[in-house]
């Protein structure tokens, strides 16, 4: 057999057939998304759901492991209190911007007869006077709030899904012994292969969660000494930036930033904080996330930078957050795989990629 690459010979006509599924794949994403997405969030909280579940096991009660249904019915309530409890401090503080519109209005003002003052030219002074004059705070905080609303909304269709794939959890164990009557060679191969998936994208999955998780507890400290009104709103902003490669931490310090000004009418709060904010970042993400996370995401730039503008493009602003978990899921996959396994080295960082055992 040749062994000189890992890119297995392709014909024509399956070059054609896996061209046509690439493109059936795209747009079963692009007209079924509304449905898509709520699964891609429920199996990414029922991944952490089972993870929790997994830690719980290992507390024992009088010596006991607690039973399995036990610790599925706590991992479930805790995982959905702490996004209950995320939420309705998301809405308050969004609500306590809308309340507070008129006083920024007024900031915006006196911020701009100082950039004005500054600036000393009339065309300028124009163009901001006219850039105040159309912003609405109160509709982009308004829309804030309906969006956030919309979202807590469709939670209720990402509960069911979740509960479904809970219960789905029993019958696993039997649909293997029905696909794998024998236990035989087989059988160790697809289960270590599982295994290595899982394993995978638990850490990747945890290790990115706990480096994102102590960013915008940071951020939250930072926000608060500093004065920043609605410190959490900002934190968990900068929690879910974090996700997003490159884009996201800077956005997520300039945010935060640029509302100081707003509520304090003066520019140097930007420089303040934007530069504390993006310390935070660069302390984590050069020091600390290389101890935890090793190579990271194990993907290359381009493929962060492509699959960023895809699934953006696809699924907006939730797609660009998703993006990069989606394809190291893919990655990790492909590898464990050994006719796809060229993909996984092809969309890595630099080809290294773990070794499948035979």
């Amino acid at each position: 057999m040749d062994n000189e690459s890992l890119i297995p010979k392709m014909s024509s006509s399956s070059i054609f057939y896996s061209l046509a599924s690439l493109s059936l794949v795209i747009i079963i994403l692009v007209y079924f998304g509304g449905i898509l997405r709520p699964i891609v969030i429920a199996f990414l909280i029922w991944f952490i759901i089972n993870q929790l579940r997994l830690s719980l096991g290992k507390i024992k009660i009088r010596g006991k492991a607690m039973p399995s249904w036990i610790r599925s019915i706590l991992a479930f309530v805790i995982i959905f209190l702490v996004l209950y409890l995320i939420a309705e401090l998301l809405i308050k503080n969004i609500e306590g911007i809308v309340a507070s519109t008129p006083e920024y209005i007024a900031n915006l003002n006196n911020t701009f007869t100082k950039v004005s003052a500054i600036i000393n030219n009339p065309n300028y002074a124009v163009y901001l006077q006219k850039w105040v004059n159309n912003l609405d705070l109160a509709g982009m905080a308004t829309s804030a709030v309906s969006s956030l609303s919309g979202i807590v909304a469709n939670s209720a269709v990402v509960l069911v899904y979740i509960i479904f794939f809970l219960m789905e959890d029993a019958s696993h164990k039997v649909k293997l012994d029905k696909l794998f009557p024998k236990k035989g060679h087989q059988y160790v191969k697809f289960i270590h292969n599982l295994r290595g998936i899982s394993d995978s994208i638990s850490y990747y999955i945890s290790s990115m969660t706990g480096i994102s998780l102590a960013t915008g507890a940071v951020s939250y400290v930072i926000l608060l000494i500093m004065g920043v009104e609605y410190a959490f709103l900002w934190s968990f902003l900068i929690f879910i930036l974090n996700f997003i490669p490159y884009i996201g931490p800077l956005t997520s310090s300039a945010l935060p930033a640029i509302f100081a000004v707003i509520t304090t009418g003066s520019l140097m709060q930007f420089v303040y904080v934007f530069a504390a904010l993006e310390g935070v970042q660069i302390i984590i993400g050069s020091f600390i996330q290389p101890m935890i996370q090793g190579k990271g995401t194990n993907l290359a730039p381009v493929t962060i930078i492509v699959a960023l503008a895809f699934w953006g493009m696809l699924w907006g602003i939730v797609g660009m957050i998703l993006a990069v978990p989606i394809m190291a899921v893919i990655v990790i996959v492909c590898s464990q795989i050994p006719s796809t396994r060229y993909l996984a080295i092809l969309l890595s960082e630099k080809g290294d990629i773990a070794d499948m055992e035979d």
